[in-house]
């Protein structure tokens, strides 16, 4: 009878224990357009957005040491990288610049960006890495840059370094809207 009531109570321990609770991330810019406004075709666009493979999945990325990396269950990006980063990086390089960039491109594209994000997690000094490269491409010329901070994590755990990873983007964003060309009868942005 003791053994029943033991194997209850442990039952009844594990039936209530809820699961952890997951924590999603939705990666947006803090600058918006007004709305209803109509965007002015810039002839910049992005072109291909490409995330390494290892932070391309849905848990937010420590690197642990010695190249090994751990990928958060609990801690998840809302939506997958490769979009989030797009309307990301559009519309902060738009401010940064000045002119409107396309987040896809089209026929009347006159300079495409092409960004690589080879980098983005947290590390084990407490800081966030972002690694990144990106060829602008105008006509038969196409140029290449590369982009690789840190950022001290204001506070501990996965919150802050989500901040300090849109630190990070935020810096790439006026990093490739300083390499654009200047605009037609212009200066650039």
């Amino acid at each position: 009878m003791r053994i029943m009531c033991v194997i209850a109570a442990v039952l009844l321990t594990a039936c209530s224990s809820q699961p952890p609770q997951t924590t999603t991330y939705l990666l947006r810019s803090e600058v918006g357009a007004t709305s209803g406004t109509q965007l002015a075709d810039s002839g910049i666009a992005l072109g291909n957005v490409r995330v390494a493979s290892y932070i391309d999945q849905p848990g937010l990325v420590l690197a642990t040491g010695d190249g090994t990396i751990h990928a958060a269950r609990n801690y998840v990006w809302a939506e997958p990288l490769q979009v989030s980063l797009r309307r990301h990086l559009a519309t902060e390089v738009s401010a940064a610049s000045g002119r409107d960039i396309a987040t896809s491109v089209s026929p009347g594209t006159k300079s495409r960006i092409d960004v690589t994000v080879d980098q983005m997690h947290g590390n084990g000094s407490g800081a966030a890495v972002l690694v990144a490269y990106w060829d602008i491409g105008s006509g038969t010329q196409t140029r290449s840059y590369r982009f690789s901070e840190q950022q001290s994590l204001a506070d501990s755990g996965y919150d802050a370094l989500v901040r300090a990873e849109e630190t990070l983007l935020k810096r790439l964003a006026q990093a490739i809207a300083a390499s654009l060309p200047a605009p037609a009868g212009g200066v650039s942005g």
